[in-house]
């Protein structure tokens, strides 16, 4: 599976130069459009997640961005296209789907209360510019998830339905991945 942008760098309206309308709590909750493609025959969902490795110097583990499960693939195309704004508005383009917890939850951030806790939140480098990791996996069955799962969960889960989400693809779960910079 290949993850197809037609950027490198997150644009602003996906990050934190957004306008404040695509903000909750000060966090960008709009999410970038992208798609999917080389999904194989069989493949019923995807899941996904969006972490920033070069968050660890600065908050002292990888900074999650973004994690979603069961978006129902909608044809047999072997491509998905996921809008713009896809975070907000999940629950009436993919009913069934669910998102899990961003690292607002985290105790050590202690925002979990925001309503952007378990929505998209986009980058915010204050250091530097950072490389974000967007991997995506397809199986052919709904994962055994509801809303506010955390990401260990996901992982789980496709670990159990035949993935190795750390390494390459599997026949039972491929899997795409992509960076993408975000400008501090």
């Amino acid at each position: 599976m290949r993850i197809l942008t037609d950027f490198k760098i997150i644009p602003d309206a996906f990050s934190k130069y957004a306008p404040e309308q695509n903000k909750i709590d000060g966090h960008t909750v709009a999410s970038f459009p992208f798609e999917v493609e080389g999904i194989g025959p069989g493949f019923e969902y995807l899941h996904l997640a969006m972490t920033d490795p070069d968050s660890i110097p600065v908050a002292g583990f990888a900074w999650i961005h973004w994690c979603a499960a069961n978006i129902k693939i909608p044809n047999k195309s072997g491509k998905v296209s996921i809008p713009e704004d896809f975070s907000r508005k999940m629950g009436e383009l993919s009913p069934g789907s669910c998102q899990g917890e961003n690292s607002l939850s985290s105790r050590f951030v202690g925002q979990a209360s925001s309503p952007a806790a378990s929505l998209y939140i986009g980058p915010t480098p204050p250091d530097k510019d950072h490389f974000y990791l967007l991997r995506v996996w397809a199986t052919p069955k709904k994962l055994d998830l509801e809303g506010g799962f955390y990401l260990s969960d996901l992982l789980s889960k496709l670990r159990s339905a035949g993935s190795a989400p750390d390494a390459s693809s599997t026949p039972q779960v491929p899997q795409g991945c992509t960076l993408l910079e975000g400008r501090a």
